[in-house]
């Protein structure tokens, strides 16, 4: 699963993408709640699940991933209105699953960075300490 994630910054970059995280996670959260007559139910769960994955960081790249993919699914079939806006938040899932969750988000409490401790002489394979 690290393959997934190209680290967790924490600090000023893991708030910036908490930030990030939480206003494209609202915007998609608005849009499932707004858009639920307009589209198919199907999606409108698949809609909603990820909105929520991005909110609390779970599995933040393929949810972006998919929630822009709806998102634009939407656009082109004119469901929602056509606005140099309403790409902002496509802009920005896009660049949550290139960049990743950041520190603060159930993904890095669950596929966080371990550090691998080597001990002299020992032939036992490495243990795995949780940071």
């Amino acid at each position: 699963m690290q393959k997934l994630f190209s680290m967790f910054p924490s600090g000023a970059p893991g708030l910036a993408l908490l930030m990030l995280r939480l206003f494209v996670g609202a915007v998609y959260v608005i849009h499932t709640v707004t858009a639920v007559p307009a589209l198919h139910l199907a999606m409108v769960c698949t809609y909603g699940a990820c909105a929520l994955a991005v909110l609390v960081g779970f599995m933040t790249p393929i949810a972006a991933i998919l929630a822009a993919i709806v998102e634009a699914i939407a656009l082109k079939g004119d469901l929602v209105e056509m606005e140099f806006p309403s790409l902002g938040p496509i802009v920005i899932a896009i660049a949550l699953a290139l960049l990743g969750p950041g520190a603060y988000s159930l993904d890095a409490k669950v596929f966080g960075r371990r550090l691998m401790q080597f001990e002299p002489g020992d032939d036992d394979l490495p243990r795995s300490i949780d940071r």
